[in-house]
């Protein structure tokens, strides 16, 4: 009618029994999108590769993945992590390793080690230096090989543990480290570390990428995996 509806006796008492419990849906609701939770996923790496490789890309790593934290750590709790970015020398690419960074490899040392024990015109320049190597995955047997393969040379070595150790001791003024190029463009750029030959060692596959069994029915690995492979494709381009 011109003045409006109006409820009858009957309506006016459905809608005061109806009208508290959609204001309890409503209050429902409300608490549970408060109180939801985002997901975490968890991606392991070792120090080294936390610090040098996926720092600078975690942002973004964020944000391909969108509404969801990110955990990196770098020990394993006894858990399978999400992705784990794994050394590729000890676990080379296969069905389950997706290969995630190759370099090639060269002499480096600090400025001041080149300027007290240089100039290096050639590789045997070499034997009157300290080679920094690592013990399981050194690579200057290859180096030579490749730079000086009919010439023996005499090597007098300080061993590590750990590649990014014997990074650190180069920049120290320690000696020549067979480095990473993929890994050393700061140094290289603000001539912490000085590339000393233009001959490289064989391409080598230094970081691979191990994703959960059953990531293929999760969006978000999926688009974990796929940020981390093309964040690989990016850096083979800008080398080449």
């Amino acid at each position: 009618s011109p003045k409006g509806v109006s409820l009858t006796r009957s309506g006016r008492n459905y809608l005061t029994e109806i009208t508290p419990i959609f204001a309890s849906i409503v209050a429902a609701t409300d608490r549970a999108a408060q109180g939801r939770e985002r997901r975490t996923i968890q991606i392991q790496c070792s120090p080294g590769c936390s610090s040098r490789w996926l720092m600078p890309q975690l942002n973004c790593v964020r944000d391909a993945l969108g509404d969801v934290n990110i955990s990196v750590t770098t020990q394993s709790n006894g858990q399978q992590a999400d992705a784990e970015i794994r050394c590729g020398y000890t676990f080379p690419p296969d069905d389950e390793n997706d290969i995630l960074l190759t370099t090639l490899r060269a002499p480096v040392c600090s400025e001041a080690y080149l300027q007290s024990h240089g100039p290096f015109r050639s590789v045997s320049d070499l034997e009157n230096c300290t080679l920094l190597e690592e013990k399981i995955h050194g690579g200057w047997d290859d180096w030579f090989e490749n730079a000086s393969p009919k010439k023996e040379i005499k090597r007098n070595s300080l061993m590590f543990d750990d590649g990014y150790a014997a990074m650190s001791a180069a920049e120290f003024g320690m000696g020549v480290f067979l480095g990473h190029l993929s890994l050393l463009a700061p140094e290289l750029a603000n001539n912490r570390l000085v590339q000393l030959f233009d001959e490289t060692g064989s391409q080598a596959v230094v970081y691979t990428l191990k994703m959960r069994p059953d990531w293929q029915n999760d969006i978000n690995l999926v688009d974990l995996r796929n940020c981390l492979l093309s964040l690989k494709n990016e850096q083979r381009e800008a080398a080449e």
